[in-house]
């Protein structure tokens, strides 16, 4: 009887020859390339969630400087109608125009009054960003009326219809 055959109680059978080292080789060849696909499919999702996250602060960061921009704006508006001196103004004459720079606002900020007629001005506010590499810029308007009271005061009344616009 050969090497193949099997001597049993029952009887010999004959058993399938035993698997080649060739064969044994490619499976552990196969189980080698599954393990480096799954390490490169985990290796793109990681680096993936890490490209989501930076570009989530950086719109994050630049939603943030957006806002501040128009809160400067704002600011430098409210403090241009609050300081209103009419003896300053009334040098401007119809549609000339003021230009000064706001500090403290946070960021910097350039007001512009331009005399629409006898009454009325024209308020610009121009704000940008204070970090320098974002090229951000807020600008919003207001139009305000200005009269002398008997006593010389001098009354800023916002045109009712819109306190304020964003301008583009």
């Amino acid at each position: 009887m050969g090497a193949e055959q099997v001597a049993l109680s029952a009887g010999t059978r004959t058993c399938a020859p035993a698997p080649r080292c060739s064969e044994r080789e490619g499976r552990r060849g196969f189980a080698l390339a599954a393990a480096l696909l799954v390490l490169l499919l985990i290796s793109a999702l990681t680096v993936g969630v890490f490209f989501a996250a930076t570009e989530e602060t950086r719109v994050g960061a630049t939603s943030a400087e957006r806002q501040l921009a128009l809160s400067a704006a704002e600011s430098a508006i409210e403090t241009t109608i609050a300081e209103w001196n009419g003896d300053s103004v009334a040098p401007i004459g119809v549609s000339g125009t003021r230009t000064a720079a706001v500090g403290g606002m946070g960021a910097p900020v350039v007001v512009h009054i331009t005399r629409l007629d006898s009454t009325l001005y024209w308020i610009v506010a121009d704000a940008s960003a204070p970090s320098p590499g974002l090229r951000i810029s807020r600008r919003i308007g207001v139009v305000v009326r200005v009269l002398r009271g008997a006593d010389h005061s001098t009354i800023i009344d916002r045109i009712p219809e819109r306190s304020w616009s964003e301008l583009f």
